[in-house]
């Protein structure tokens, strides 16, 4: 039988090992759904912007959207668009094109989002974000000059 002392120190090396485990599975967790990549298009005067999702989650995911803004050839950018791309099936990718009015110069994605058949909405992992953010230097000393 543990005494009141070896049974706090008992309880305490629970709680700890139990919070050391959750904090170390969680980094190795991944997102439900991944925006795995995405690129502008364009030929003879239609423009689109194409990607892939994917889900990694057992459950078939009924909606999914995409926020975006188009960025003219000044570098100034338009309101934010949303474009609903609807099912990405479980353990399953789906390709979109949103079509693209005008001439597409440039874009950002602003967000990208799933959510279940009760609307709530799953972890989505932009994984073409640091690649981006990593050029935002040079895109915007490239604004600065072209808007002089």
């Amino acid at each position: 039988m543990l005494n009141d002392s070896e049974m706090s120190v008992s309880v305490k090396n629970k709680i700890i090992s139990f919070l050391f485990m959750a904090a170390h599975f969680s980094c190795f967790a991944q997102s439900d759904v991944n925006l795995a990549f995405h690129m502008g298009l364009g030929a003879n005067g239609h423009y689109e912007i194409g990607g892939t999702m994917e889900n990694n989650s057992s459950e078939t995911l009924p909606y999914s959207a995409v926020t975006y803004i188009t960025i003219d050839k000044n570098c100034v950018p338009s309101g934010a668009k949303i474009a609903n791309l609807g099912p990405i099936k479980a353990n399953g990718s789906l390709e979109f094109r949103i079509p693209v009015k005008g001439i597409l110069s440039s874009y950002r994605i602003l967000s990208v989002s799933a959510w279940n058949d009760m609307g709530v909405p799953v972890d989505v992992d932009d994984k073409t974000a640091e690649v981006i953010k990593s050029r935002d230097a040079e895109f915007m000393k490239s604004c600065k000059i072209k808007r002089k």
